[in-house]
C-alpha cells in the first residue's frame, strides 16, 4: 500500500535517485524544452516547484530512492528541501516497474514540450533512449514511427520527412578560394 511520509519521517530520511530512473532523469534534463530554464530566477523556480509530489521506494531504513517527481524545472536533489514536498513511498516494485514508472513520469512532461521544428529529432531520441518495453506499453508498437508521431502531433508525415532530410543533409567542407586556386595550380 502507498504511504505518504510524515514530516518527521522526511526529516530522518536521505534521498537518492533510483538507478533504474537515471536514464529517464538524464533524458528529461538533456531534452530541449520550449523555454530556457536557466533564464528563470531562483524565487520563480521555488514558487513553480512548491508542493511537488515525489514517488520512491525504501531501499534502507532511512533511505528513499526516488523514481518520479524530479521532472520539473530546476530540480536539484542536492539542494531541495523535501520536507516542503510530498513523498509517497510505494510498496515493493520490481526494477522493470520502476523503469516504466520513471519513463511514464518523464514522458508525461516532455511530450508536451517538444518544439515543433524538432519533432523528428525528438522521435528519434525517444526510439533511441526509451526502452522498447516502455514504448510498447505506451504506444502499443515496438517503435514510434513517423506515421504514428505525425498523428500524435497533428503534423503531416511530410513535415517529419523534411525534418529528417535536414538532419541527414551532409554539409560539404567549405574550401577557401585560395585553397582551390592552390590545388588547381599545384601541379
Amino acid at each position: 500500500m502507498k504511504k505518504l511520509l510524515s514530516l518527521k519521517e522526511l526529516k530522518r530520511c536521505t534521498f537518492i535517485l533510483h538507478p533504474n530512473a537515471k536514464p529517464a532523469f538524464n533524458f528529461f534534463f538533456n531534452h530541449t524544452h520550449l523555454f530556457c530554464r536557466s533564464r528563470l530566477n531562483t524565487s520563480t523556480l521555488q514558487v513553480l516547484n512548491q508542493n511537488q509530489t515525489f514517488y520512491g521506494i525504501r531501499t534502507q531504513e532511512n533511505e528513499i530512492a526516488l523514481f518520479s517527481g524530479y521532472e520539473f524545472i530546476g530540480f536539484d536533489l542536492a539542494n531541495i528541501d523535501l520536507t516542503q514536498h510530498n513523498v509517497i513511498i510505494m510498496p515493493s516494485l520490481t526494477d522493470e516497474e520502476i523503469t516504466l514508472q520513471a519513463w511514464i513520469a518523464t514522458l508525461r512532461v516532455v511530450l508536451t514540450s517538444v518544439p515543433t521544428e524538432h519533432l523528428e529529432k525528438f522521435r528519434r531520441a525517444l526510439n533511441d533512449s526509451v526502452p522498447s518495453c516502455c514504448i510498447r506499453y505506451l504506444f502499443e508498437q515496438k517503435s514510434i514511427t513517423q506515421k504514428l508521431w505525425s498523428e500524435i502531433n497533428a503534423v503531416s508525415r511530410d513535415t517529419l520527412a523534411k525534418q529528417n532530410q535536414k538532419m541527414n543533409k551532409t554539409t560539404e567542407p567549405q574550401i577557401s578560394i585560395f585553397e582551390r586556386l592552390g590545388n588547381k595550380y599545384a601541379g
